[in-house]
């Protein structure tokens, strides 16, 4: 099974967001994260035999629904959790975290045709903690998909993510549930 994991509480009580030229504009963790993955969700082409898409709570304070969801996490499962990070990068998204050489040669092998950078480990500096620190306990089998933003601490700011960025980290959350299965086997 495939569980997509998507914090959407957020540490701000005013939600603005504007479009600038190319970029969403506003205070965005996580919203673009639960964009990102509620386009794939809408899609209509991720498998729904094999994927769950879970939206959860408490990223901002205890993970507390990353906790919930994790309950139900087995070992062959592949867990994406999917949020912002401020990893340098002028690719469309970034892959922290990726720990597993199954994972890595699964995504290499899958996303050939996507323009993302792929960490073993968490070159954000704002933040390197995150709903993966629940899930990596119950499956070696996770990454986490961030979506990039610029002009600040995005716990704090208002910040910029491309728009290309998240129709890009959508698609790539669709191929990577549609190959999956064959590659898991």
């Amino acid at each position: 099974m495939i569980i997509i994991s998507a914090h959407s509480d957020t540490n701000f009580k005013t939600v603005k967001l504007s479009i600038d030229g190319d970029y969403y504009k506003g205070y965005l963790d996580n919203y673009v994260g639960v964009y990102a993955a509620m386009k794939a969700y809408f899609s209509g082409e991720i498998g729904f035999e094999h994927v769950r898409l879970d939206l959860t709570y408490g990223e901002e304070t205890d993970m507390e629904g990353a906790k919930l969801v994790a309950k139900d996490v087995t070992g062959n499962d592949l867990v994406i959790v999917v949020d912002v990070t401020a990893t340098s990068t002028n690719k469309d998204f970034v892959i922290e975290k990726c720990k597993s050489k199954k994972v890595k040669q699964f995504l290499e092998d899958t996303l050939v045709d996507f323009n993302y950078d792929l960490y073993s480990g968490c070159p954000d500096p704002i933040s390197n903690i995150d709903e993966v620190e629940v899930y990596k306990h119950k499956t070696n089998n996770y990454f986490f998909l961030g979506l990039p933003c610029s002009g600040g601490n995005y716990n704090n700011v208002e910040v910029k993510c491309g728009i290309k960025s998240l129709d890009e980290a959508a698609r790539a959350l669709i191929k990577i549930c549609k190959d999956y299965k064959n590659f898991w086997i």
